[in-house]
């Protein structure tokens, strides 16, 4: 019966006069900050902002964002996570007239039913600040407060940005960022005045990360954007002088990216450019497209462009080059590009200097597109459902406390939001123990509170490495149904050796409709994995310090996940953006952030079909970051890695002795006989490499995608930056020599890439010493290839690959093929196109 009147109140609810984070009442927590009368949730109007347009808000904002001792506002704190924040802006216009200053692990939130303005005032002064609201302020000494690759947990959404009222040079926002952030939902109202300077998002460093669904009017450049990597869908300009002016990058991936009567597009002609793809786009009445530094006679790879169903209306110019056009355009009618690269290309041997629209290097995977466009999909807002509808997971009787066992309690909550129509479990911000298995089902909508909310895996259930659990289970095995999930993270305490922290088993309903439109995949936004490196996780400074002077027997206590994210084999259409799937490197409570060794086997485990990765990243776990095993239609959208930090010492797979051939494990001992060393590096007569500087290859790759089928992957970065703490290696003077190979594709045949020392676990036995034996790995089949009994060539295509730190770039069937010295870009080594 209450379920009945839970569902008749939300039915029979009138709209809200505002939006229902206004309404909802407050639970969250800061379980690890001592301060037990710590406030998560600010509405600025309790500050005193008044939002009237007239009334400077300034004072009153910036103490909303930090009331309560938290970490910002001068150089004392490098970062910590025991003070979240949710700043919240009600509908309204608020003036400011100088910088509003950003906080760590602050998410800046407006109501989307009526977005809240920003307003510079005429007589605006930025007092060393960069923008209306600056994220990281330039100290005294001329450097950011934050360390730029060190700036997590941030989100800026629903918000209008307009600085048409102030004189001179001005930005919208500044942004250094790294990964775990995101800007959605905004607009920037720039003044296009010949006299004034005005740019919307100012980022120069950092290593993100993801924009989408922005808009902007004006400004001598809509955008200038400089940083590591990042993935950036859905941005609209209008009437910009330069829409984006690129100031440098390593990989770069837009979509769906809009651009309006402007004269530049996108200028991408600075030097330290290393590479963009440009998917699904359109310029209208733009004078050029494109500016690029690459020309005719460019000897390295640097200025790399891949394109990917655009259309270019009323553009004279598509490819503007330091001698003149490469690409014409149609001043008064459609250019449409169906596929276009400009760079380094494997096929799958090279390297070739290319430039072409070879169509057989850009196939369409239709299963993957929707309206002849790659699938994409924003994180829903909840913009019109009713207060009514959130489920608050402390009213279904959670503590969030970080010591209480809460998983009864967060079950019985997914279960109710299960059986509840209309209705969304609502995480409120607290550090969420559970010692056993927490399970959403099918039909379930869960939304945290901002990235303060954390599931976190503790205790024996989770300790045992021979035998994996899943901290966070998505869905039974089998099951079929659907879910939304944003604004999470699940994390383990302590030593969790056989910790699964997320495992996704959800696949379509039998019979339902195979169209995107008609059955839209079940959606991860801004859900991530932390291991380590925070309060409360016993996996800190103290508990695990780094040893690069001493032979590295792990720690038991510091051995902390087994897998971060596996899809399981029968579950499938699923969209995810903005995730990140972290093994700590430092520890964010330190003020100098100090390295530590967190052990975690495996990062992103893919073995289902119809998956969508965008703008995700995965990095320092033991074995992999990335893997495809017999995968099926799978697109991936600029995924960054990076390679645990005191690799080789030890040397992968240990701490993780066992190998599971079930589950497509690399058998290095093996793999690695196949390299070929030598003096340097340099190509073979069969085209394969010889590798210089005696690299180790015993070290997590990258990226592998074994037997998988209709796999691509449009912007990659793998970095290796250490060898046992130090980043020597990494250099071009060293020979980029941290480690041999990175990144491997081919099928799954003995002695490539799929490991054969230990025989297979019986499948579902879930018990240690139980195998059956196999004489050879499983072979993928194609739907049309299961009657004749032939095993279906892999089909795999890498756009804009770039790696640091790895002698080898590709590795295909145990051949090396594309070496860092035919690659030579930016810090990072860049190629065009594999296709295989």
């Amino acid at each position: 019966m209450r379920l009945k009147a839970i569902v008749i109140a939300i039915l029979a609810s009138v709209a809200s006069a505002a939006y229902w984070m206004e309404e909802i009442q407050h639970q969250g927590v800061a379980s690890f900050n001592p301060d037990k009368s710590y406030q998560v949730f600010r509405n600025v109007k309790d500050y005193g902002a008044k939002g009237d347009g007239v009334t400077d808000d300034t004072i009153a904002i910036n103490n909303a964002i930090s009331s309560g001792n938290r970490c910002g506002g001068g150089p004392f704190c490098n970062g910590t996570t025991t003070t979240p924040a949710v700043v919240y802006f009600p509908a309204g216009t608020y003036l400011v007239t100088t910088n509003i200053i950003n906080y760590y692990y602050t998410q800046f939130i407006g109501d989307p039913t009526s977005m809240p303005v920003i307003k510079g005032s005429p007589d605006f002064q930025s007092y060393g600040g960069i923008g209306l609201i600056d994220s990281d302020p330039y100290l005294n000494s001329g450097t950011l407060q934050f360390r730029a690759t060190n700036v997590f947990f941030r989100q800026i959404r629903n918000l209008i940005f307009d600085t048409t009222d102030v004189p001179g040079t001005v930005a919208g926002l500044h942004w250094p960022s790294s990964q775990a952030t995101s800007i959605q939902n905004c607009v920037f109202k720039l003044s296009s005045r010949p006299e004034d300077d005005h740019t919307g998002i100012f980022i120069e460093e950092g290593s993100g990360g993801m924009l989408a669904d922005l808009v902007f009017y004006g400004g001598k450049q809509g955008a200038q954007f400089g940083n590591q990597q990042y993935t950036m869908r859905n941005l609209t300009f209008y009437g910009s002088k330069t829409a984006i002016i690129q100031l440098w990058n390593w990989g770069w991936t837009y979509k769906s990216l809009n651009i309006y009567d402007c004269e530049v597009g996108i200028n991408m002609s600075s030097n330290a450019v290393g590479s963009v793809t440009l998917l699904d786009s359109r310029f209208v009445n733009v004078e050029t497209a494109m500016t690029t530094l690459r020309g005719a006679t460019s000897i390295n790879s640097t200025g790399s462009l891949v394109i990917e169903n655009v259309d270019y209306i009323n553009v004279p110019t598509v490819l503007q080059g330091p001698e003149g056009p490469i690409l014409l355009g149609n001043p008064s009618g459609l250019v449409h590009d169906a596929g276009y690269a400009r760079g380094n290309t494997y096929t799958p041997d090279g390297p070739r200097e290319y430039e072409d629209r070879d169509q057989a290097y850009f196939p369409q995977p239709t299963t993957l597109k929707q309206d002849g466009k790659f699938y994409e999909r924003s994180k829903p807002l909840y913009e019109t459902y009713p207060t009514w509808a959130f489920l608050s997971a402390r009213s279904y009787g959670a503590v969030g406390d970080g010591v209480t066992d809460d998983t009864a309690a967060l079950n019985h909550l997914f279960r109710t939001a299960g059986l509840t129509l209309g209705s969304v479990a609502y995480l409120d911000a607290g550090y969420y123990k559970v010692t056993d298995t927490v399970h959403i089902p099918g039909g379930v909508r869960v939304v945290g509170e901002s990235m303060a909310a954390v599931i976190l895996g503790a205790g024996p259930k989770f300790s045992d490495i021979n035998n994996p659990q899943p901290v966070l289970q998505i869905g039974n095995m089998g099951e079929a149904g659907y879910v939304e999930v944003s604004d999470i993270i699940v994390s383990t305490q302590g030593g969790t050796a056989g910790a699964v922290l997320i495992q996704y088993n959800l696949n379509p309903p039998a019979g339902s409709s195979s169209t995107l439109a008609e059955m839209p995949p079940s959606g991860l936004w801004d859900v991530h994995t932390r291991i380590g490196g925070f309060a409360g996780s016993n996996l800190q400074l103290i508990d695990c310090p780094k040893t690069p002077d001493a032979v590295v027997h792990a720690d038991a206590n510091c051995i902390a996940a087994w897998l971060s994210f596996h899809v399981t084999k029968k579950a499938g259409n699923l969209y995810m953006e903005n995730n990140w799937f972290w093994v700590a490197d430092h520890d964010i409570e330190d003020f100098n952030n100090t390295q530590i060794s967190i052990f975690a086997g495996r990062g992103v485990l893919i073995e289902g079909e119809r998956v969508w990765l965008v703008g995700t990243a995965s990095e320092h776990h033991t074995v992999y970051q990335y893997q495809l095993f017999n995968a099926t239609d799978v697109f991936m959208g600029q995924a960054q890695t990076e390679t645990p930090y005191y690799q080789p010492n030890p040397p992968a797979p240990l701490p993780f002795t066992r190998i599971d051939t079930t589950l497509g494990d690399p058998d290095f001992h093996t793999d690695c006989q196949s390299v070929q060393y030598g003096a340097n590096t340099t190509i073979n007569s069969d085209g394969s490499l010889t590798l210089g500087g005696n690299p180790k290859c015993e070290m997590a790759w990258g990226l592998r995608i074994l037997g998988s089928q209709n796999a691509v992957v449009f912007g990659a970065g793998l970095y290796s930056f250490f060898n046992n703490y130090n980043v020597d290696c990494s250099t071009l003077c060293s020979g980029e020599n941290c480690q041999a190979r990175i990144f491997w594709a081919g099928p799954l045949n003995l002695g490539s890439g799929f490991s054969t020392s230990v025989p297979p676990r019986e499948a579902g036995s879930g018990k240690t010493g139980k195998f059956v034996m196999s004489s050879k790995p499983p072979s993928h089949r194609s739907k049309t290839s299961e009657s004749s009994g032939r095993a279906a060539d892999p089909w795999v295509q890498i756009y804009n690959l770039n790696t640091v730190g790895s002698v080898s770039m590709i590795t295909r069937d145990g051949k090396d093929l594309a070496g860092w010295n035919q690659n030579l870009a930016t810090f990072a080594n860049t190629l065009a196109l594999f296709h295989y």
